[in-house]
């Protein structure tokens, strides 16, 4: 029962969490590694459009084929003993051959206040495609941040 003059509607909206974006963790393969920020979450469905055989008034869509866009990870830079940035470098900045190329599992969780996973999404077979280092800009104090793009097969969303 709710307190003496507070609705009962009031009551169930503080019951209600809202995740934090900022509260998130990433696993590489069996290691988590730390980033202060991920983006690039998103699947859409690839449509063709077709003309009904002698009718010029309606179009119909079809589906052709999912798309998913780059998942971007983005830490402050870490270069000693970092297994991460050295499985990055190995494929990015080495020779480029069929087994320089050791695709990874990632998962992405967003994280309730006691740690435990909200949602989790898991992407199969990535690797990076790109990394890019922040400015360097001697009028700010600023961190040098990494980013680091990754394509992957397919992401599905996982059942807790």
């Amino acid at each position: 029962m709710p307190p003496e003059g507070e609705s009962p509607q009031l009551n169930k909206l503080e019951e209600w969490d809202i995740p934090a974006a900022f509260h998130f963790r990433v696993t590489v393969g069996d290691a988590q590694v730390s980033f202060c920020e991920v983006s690039g979450i998103e699947c859409s469905l690839e449509i063709e459009p077709v003309q009904s055989g002698g009718d010029n008034y309606n179009c119909f869509y079809v589906p052709k084929s999912r798309k998913f866009t780059d998942l971007v990870l983005k830490r402050g830079f870490v270069k000693k003993g970092d297994a991460f940035f050295n499985w990055c470098k190995d494929i990015l900045a080495e020779p480029l051959s069929k087994e320089s190329i050791k695709p990874k599992d990632v998962i992405v969780s967003l994280l309730s206040e006691s740690e435990e996973p909200l949602v989790s999404w898991a992407f199969k077979h990535a690797y990076p495609v790109k990394w890019t280092l922040g400015k360097f800009d001697a009028m700010k104090n600023e961190i040098a941040l990494e980013t680091i793009t990754l394509k992957y097969y397919s992401f599905k969303l996982l059942d807790l």
